[in-house]
């Protein structure tokens, strides 16, 4: 193999490289964010109906009709990596009516894919 094909070939493999280990290193996507976001709703309104029955659980439902990615910056987040992300909701919690609103959400990578860090 020539110098300037060898040349050619390693310059490639290094930026395929890079680019796949950015794409499994990189911050949390929409998806990734909406996605993590609406099983944590999903999990409360499951509490809220198991505590409050069906219909009293119904009626104090959280929703997300949708979601805008504005940035996320790396940060850690309990001792891991993670992200701290800011997104527009369009949402609806009770009491309150469908509404936008801006939120800082604190991120990280499981196994499972992206889930939301909370604190208490």
């Amino acid at each position: 193999m020539g110098r300037s094909l060898k040349t050619l070939v390693t310059g490639f493999t290094i930026a395929v490289l890079g680019a796949a280990l950015a794409g499994c290193s990189g911050e949390p996507t929409e998806a990734d964010l909406k996605k993590a976001l609406q099983s944590e709703m999903e999990r409360a309104n499951e509490l809220a109906q198991t505590m409050l029955g069906e219909e009293a659980g119904a009626a104090v439902a959280t929703t997300i009709h949708a979601l805008d990615k504005l940035n996320c910056k790396r940060s850690e987040v309990d001792g891991k990596q993670g992200y701290r992300c800011r997104v527009e909701m369009d949402i609806t919690y009770p009491p309150a009516k469908r509404q936008k609103r801006k939120a800082s959400i604190r991120m990280v990578k499981e196994d499972s894919g992206w889930t939301v860090v909370k604190r208490f």
